[in-house]
C-alpha cells in the first residue's frame, strides 16, 4: 500500500530530537518508509526500532481513516416526513403556591350594573396586591391592568381562570425581566391555556 502522504505529529519530532543525530536520522527513514510504503527495513537499531514500534499504531489508524474516507462514508439516509404535533399537549400546572379563592373575584355578565362592575374591579385590584405582589408592582409592569383591561378579560375568562394565570406569571421568576405589560402578558397566557 503506497501512499503519497502521511500525517507527522509534532509529539514525534520532540521525541526524535532527543536523541543523538545518527539515530535521528535512522528513526525518521524508518517512519518515513512505513507512513509511505507501510512496511520497514529490517536491521534496525534497537532504539529507532522502540521509537518506531511507538509510532506504528498512530500511523496504522490514520491510513485507516484515510481508507475509510475514500470510500466516502456513510451513504445518505432516505428522509422520511416527520409526524407533526397538530396540537400541543396541555401539561397539567403544579402549582402549590396556586390558592384562588372563588369569592375573590366572581363572575361578571355584560347585563350587571356599573357600580356591580367596579365593585368585581376593585375585588380583583386587591386580590392581585394580596396574591402577586410582583405582578402588581408598577416598577415591574409598567402597564397594569385596567379596569378597561379587566372586563375584556373578564368577558372571555372565568375570575378563576385569570387568577390562575397571574398566579403562573407570579411564579415565574425566570421570565420576569421579559414582559412589561401585564394586561397582554395575562391575556397571551389566557390564550395558550384556555384558548
Amino acid at each position: 500500500m503506497e501512499r503519497e502522504s502521511f500525517v507527522f505529529y509534532r509529539s514525534w519530532f520532540e521525541a526524535i530530537s532527543h536523541l543523538p543525530r545518527e539515530i535521528q536520522g535512522e528513526v525518521l527513514t524508518a517512519i518515513i518508509e512505513y507512513g509511505l510504503n507501510g512496511e520497514t527495513t529490517a536491521s534496525l537499531k534497537p532504539i529507532a526500532k522502540a521509537m518506531l514500534t511507538m509510532v506504528i499504531p498512530q500511523i496504522d489508524i490514520n491510513n485507516k481513516r484515510y481508507e475509510n474516507g475514500k470510500k466516502g462514508g456513510r451513504p445518505p439516509t432516505e428522509e422520511k416526513p416527520s409526524v407533526n404535533q397538530n396540537k400541543t399537549k396541555v401539561e397539567p400546572n403544579v402549582n402549590d403556591n396556586v390558592y384562588v379563592n372563588d369569592n375573590d373575584i366572581k363572575e361578571i355578565s355584560s347585563n350587571e350594573d356599573i357600580k356591580k362592575t367596579h365593585t368585581d374591579f376593585e375585588k380583583f385590584s386587591e386580590w392581585i396586591k394580596a396574591n402577586a405582589p410582583y405582578c402588581a408592582n408598577i416598577k415591574n409592569f409598567s402597564t397594569q391592568i385596567s379596569e378597561e383591561s379587566f372586563l375584556k378579560l373578564k368577558g372571555k375568562y372565568s375570575g378563576n381562570q385569570i387568577a390562575e394565570v397571574i398566579s403562573q406569571i407570579e411564579n415565574r421568576k425566570d421570565l420576569r425581566k421579559k414582559y412589561t405589560d401585564l394586561y397582554r402578558t395575562v391575556l397571551n397566557w389566557l390564550k395558550k391555556e384556555y384558548g
